[in-house]
């Protein structure tokens, strides 16, 4: 018998080594009930149930995926979306999933939390559930949603969570909006004996609109919440201890996307990571075992075709930078984002104060 937290520092570290899928993401679907002003996801995909050009994979094909990963050795599951509850077979997915072993966390915005679904997830628990909590008032949290109403349907279905004694993260996008309640929301989150991870990045969509990126915060409002909050300065001291090194500078991609991990989109495209779309591999026409051992490889070998400023920056380790993010927002997957260096910079002087 060992811990579980012994037994992921083994596992994860035996597999990454090896390159073995482990852990991956399914988005079931595009759709969504809310209209998040951050989301990355197009309007037009969130709304669409279906278009002539693709459509959602069906039951029948999402399980015949579900039993190829867990061939190839996938234990950590996450089913994501657009809103995953809006797939009427939601639930014979996620039984599906279940019987077959997968760790299963499962992202959703909690407005559809049921009685009924609360309930089937106390018997079939998931290992995590992980619900979006954009503000701590009913004003902010719907001027982020678009949706009257949903505030409540939210604080709902975490208690109808919580009541079940169900494992549960709450987590929050930081922006303008929100910006003086993220300290609130992880305060009342620790209340409640839940989770809670905040995440300071909004990112352009997958159209490449930078309409989200207007609602970022200043890189000083970002080092601030982070500086300020005893467990977001531990989480920062943990991290620059065992901080990444860096074997070959000319490698463009330099975070652990496609090692052990990867993305599937709901209409069965076998990518990289949530953000970077292209190349994929249609698994309609081809096995996972092929995308993922054949495709993947020649994407992370690709290295700096210029003299981006980002190939031999010191600060890499310090910023959200990647070949996805620049792609999106610059049309270059070598592109620096300005605002990223900046935040970088403000990262640096909270790592020599921390040091100190």
């Amino acid at each position: 018998m060992i811990t579980y937290k012994d037994f992921i520092e083994c596992f994860s570290d035996k597999s990454q080594a090896e390159g073995k899928p482990i852990q991956g993401q399914m988005e079931l679907t595009f759709r969504c009930n809310l209209k998040c002003v951050h989301c990355y996801i197009p309007r037009s995909k969130r709304q669409e149930v279906r278009s002539k050009k693709q459509e959602e994979l069906s039951y029948s094909e999402v399980c015949s995926i579900l039993d190829e990963i867990h061939e190839e050795g996938c234990l950590w599951l996450t089913f994501t979306g657009g809103e995953p509850l809006l797939r009427k077979d939601f639930l014979d997915i996620y039984t599906y999933a279940k019987e077959k072993g997968f760790l299963i966390t499962l992202f959703t915005n909690g407005t559809l939390i049921t009685e009924e679904i609360a309930d089937y997830l106390k018997v079939y628990s998931p290992f995590m559930i992980d619900i979006t909590l954009n503000g701590i008032t009913k004003e902010t949290y719907e001027k982020i949603t678009g949706v009257p109403g949903s505030f409540q349907k939210c604080l709902k279905g975490i208690h109808l969570l919580l009541e079940r004694n169900l494992p549960l993260t709450l987590k929050s996008n930081g922006m303008r909006l929100n910006r003086d309640e993220i300290l609130r929301i992880k305060e009342y989150a620790e209340g409640l004996g839940a989770k809670y991870r905040y995440d300071s990045l909004i990112t352009a969509r997958l159209d490449s609109s930078k309409k989200p990126c207007q609602l970022r915060l200043s890189p000083e409002e970002i080092i601030d919440i982070e500086s300020t909050d005893e467990t977001m300065q531990e989480q920062w001291r943990r991290y620059l201890e065992s901080k990444p090194k860096l074997s070959n500078r000319n490698n463009l991609f330099r975070c652990g996307a496609g090692i052990s991990s990867f993305h599937i989109s709901p209409y069965g495209e076998l990518q990289l990571c949530q953000l970077l779309r292209r190349p994929n591999f249609d698994l309609g026409k081809g096995s996972f075992r092929e995308g993922f051992y054949q495709l993947f490889p020649k994407i992370r070998s690709r290295e700096y075709q210029t003299n981006s400023k980002c190939k031999d920056c010191r600060l890499w380790h310090l910023c959200p930078q990647c070949p996805a993010r620049a792609e999106l927002e610059n049309g270059d997957q070598e592109a620096p984002v300005d605002y990223f260096c900046q935040l970088a910079h403000k990262r640096q002087e909270m790592e020599t104060a921390l040091a100190g």
